[in-house]
């Protein structure tokens, strides 16, 4: 295999948009031990602005520039200062969540049009350029986008690294983010160093979205999304997610390495595989410095959802059993008579459809429940295994009856998710995070695409058998299927392998030394989770009937994880509450802009900012008031205030009555 200058001279502009990314998510990292989801797409949003200004409002470039650089390190310092710092305390995991809310937020202001630049003058003049030049590099013809990266990015990584070095204010972040409590004795504020790491993130993640848009036709907001995340974050690991001299020269190479496999390869989608195959390969390489790392910043990964189960003594009152019976029977009712209640905007078949495919997200929440609020393990590609599933179904279903079917792809999901898993022996938290993100990128862009999964490039179809030939059929089928799912996960975690989990997931050391395997439970959660998951993907591919790699974008498996957050992770009910505020509610309201944002990005806020026990919190404080009325009934106590003192206060007062 020849390897040409020119090829070499590409790899190198593509990877200096990746180091510039992993040095950004360094510095998120180093300075609080998390992953900032949200780098990407506050760097695409301020672009978007960028380009509005120049080519709407003929700002001059470089004005423009500025601006906009000064918009994105304001963004960067509100965000921190609004949201995360709000929430240092907590998890590391809800900082993640938080910041992939964030993203979602960024990505839906991205793509409205009255932000958007003219279309039709950025198709006619082009994108905007600080200059006009052009170097040939033998047969290589480079325009004015490549020499700005060439010539921006080294520049910039030079000012980066003068600053940290000589600068009073780079030293001080470096001191609060090597070791915070001798910072702070030292008289360093943390908090005002955190501050000005987001802005420098912000500020950097707007040059690369900048510098990148010129390189492309149109301007994909998508461009700085998972697929360029990861490649971001594979640099980072290398680096050991706080190495940023390392992680530059690591994104380089990986930009190197992709464009040598995009001209050596023909196949689709061979350099998410390259790149899938780095990530893994850095993980394996930093197992021992990574997993010491997590298992210094990680803390528990419940956010408080667990199930709050009654004591026995109280849940065997009569009074009490009706009670819970009676929620369960009416969640039931209305699940049961959706199909038939009227949705404006929708006719019958429509709306079943839709609400069928909720039916389905919840099962995919419950596969989260299990691996990731009980066994404690981060999975952000679980909508890669739904897409398992659905592949496999079209590829078997023709030779399989239906219930052989289910197992026969939830067996394949199984595997899979063991594959996918198998880091988990070494490392967790996470990093483990990165490593499933990559795999719902690589299945997305290159496993999807074979013919072995796919047999037509198009697409795939696949027919429903006579039980469930109508959108009613099969509404109730997914049904039955998510509650079965439910009253096993349900009592999954009754057993002794649920209790495991919990204990793993809270202080695996402590398991250890009472003789429980961390790994293989671990990897059962994996193992159960991917099952599920799959035999979701079952219900995707007999709902949609015709569906391609794309339905199943990493962009969905991270909504996947804020709607069990949504919903209250670690708790059953929370899962499928989560699938119905997510995914429901948008069917019932005609999903307008408030709703979506209200049930997303928006609505995930709320919660960690304030429900942190999710939706399912707010039904247990409900049943709490209720149970403890019954209570105080059966042993004769006085019943408590109908209302709290304050709010009986404002009562008295609003009738006129002397508080």
């Amino acid at each position: 295999m020849t390897i040409s200058l020119d090829v070499v001279v590409l790899g190198i502009i593509t990877g200096l948009t990746y180091a510039i990314l992993a040095v950004g998510l360094s510095l998120i990292y180093k300075s609080a031990r998390f992953i900032n989801f949200a780098h990407g797409n506050l760097g695409a949003v301020v672009a978007v602005v960028f380009f509005k200004l120049v080519v709407d409002f003929d700002v001059p470039y470089w004005v423009a520039f500025v601006a906009s650089l000064a918009l994105a390190a304001a963004l960067g310092g509100i965000i921190e200062l609004g949201i995360i710092r709000r929430l240092f305390e907590s998890p590391r995991l809800v900082l993640v969540v938080a910041t992939i809310a964030i993203s979602q937020l960024f990505l839906y202001f991205s793509l409205q049009r009255w932000l958007q630049a003219d279309q039709q003058a950025l198709v006619e003049q082009g994108f905007p350029e600080p200059f006009k030049v052009t170097i040939t590099i033998g047969s290589l013809v480079l325009g004015s986008a490549d020499v700005a990266i060439l010539l921006v990015v080294p520049l910039l990584a030079i000012a980066l690294a003068a600053f940290f070095r000589f600068s009073p204010y780079g030293q001080a972040v470096r001191a609060a983010a090597d070791n915070p409590d001798a910072a702070r004795l030292a008289g360093i504020s943390v908090r005002r160093m955190s501050t000005i790491v987001w802005v420098i993130a912000g500020v950097l993640a707007a040059v690369t979205a900048i510098l990148l848009a010129p390189k492309r036709s149109v301007f994909q907001v998508g461009a700085l999304g998972p697929s360029m995340l990861v490649r971001a974050l594979g640099a980072s690991l290398i680096g050991r997610m706080t190495n940023l001299p390392i992680a530059f020269a690591a994104g380089v190479g990986i930009g190197v390495i992709e464009t040598i496999a995009f001209a050596s390869f023909t196949e689709g989608g061979i350099t998410d595989l390259v790149v899938f195959l780095v990530v893994m390969g850095a993980l394996a390489a930093r197992a021992r410095g990574l997993s010491r790392t997590s298992r210094d910043v990680e803390a528990s990964f419940s956010f408080g959802a667990e199930t709050r189960e009654l004591p026995s003594d109280i849940a065997a009152m009569p009074r009490v059993r009706r009670l819970r019976s009676s929620g369960v029977l009416v969640a039931l009712a209305i699940a049961v008579a959706a199909p038939y209640l009227p949705i404006a905007g929708l006719d019958t078949s429509a709306k079943t459809f839709l609400l069928t495919l909720v039916w389905g997200y919840a099962i995919v929440g419950l596969s989260l429940t299990v691996l990731t609020g009980w066994a404690g393990q981060v999975s952000l590609g679980q909508f890669a295994l739904v897409g398992v599933g659905a592949f496999a179904a079209a590829r078997f279903a023709g030779d399989l009856p239906l219930p052989f079917l289910l197992v026969a792809c939830g067996v394949i999901g199984t595997i899979v998710a063991v594959v996918v898993g198998l880091p988990a022996v070494r490392i967790q938290g996470l990093f483990l995070a990165v490593s499933t993100l990559a795999f719902a990128v690589v299945a997305m862009g290159w496993a999807f695409q074979q013919d072995y999964f796919v047999g037509d490039p198009s697409g795939v179809s696949i027919t429903r058998p006579a039980l469930i030939r109508t959108e009613r059929a099969m509404y109730y089928f997914a049904l039955v299927l998510m509650v079965l799912f439910a009253l096993a996960v349900r009592n999954l975690r009754r057993s002794g392998p649920g209790r495991v989990m919990l204990a793993v997931r809270d202080n695996d050391q402590a398991a250890r030394s009472e003789g429980l395997s961390a790994t293989g439970t671990r990897l059962l959660g994996f193992a159960l989770s991917g099952f599920m998951a799959a035999v979701g993907g079952v219900i995707f591919a007999y709902a949609r009937g015709n569906f391609t790699a794309t339905d199943f974008s990493p962009a969905d498996s991270l909504s996947m994880l804020l709607m069990v957050i949504i919903g209250g992770l670690g708790s059953i009910p929370g899962a499928i509450a989560g699938a119905v505020f997510l995914y429901g509610v948008p069917v019932v309201f005609d999903s307008s802009p408030v709703v979506q944002l209200a049930t997303s990005s928006i609505g995930v806020l709320i919660v960690l900012l304030f429900i942190p026990g999710g939706l399912i919190s707010l039904l247990h404080r409900v049943r709490g008031v209720l149970v403890d009325r019954i209570v105080r009934q059966e042993e004769g106590l006085p019943a408590p205030p109908r209302l709290v003192p304050p709010l009986r206060a404002l009562a008295r007062v609003a009738l006129g009555r002397s508080t």
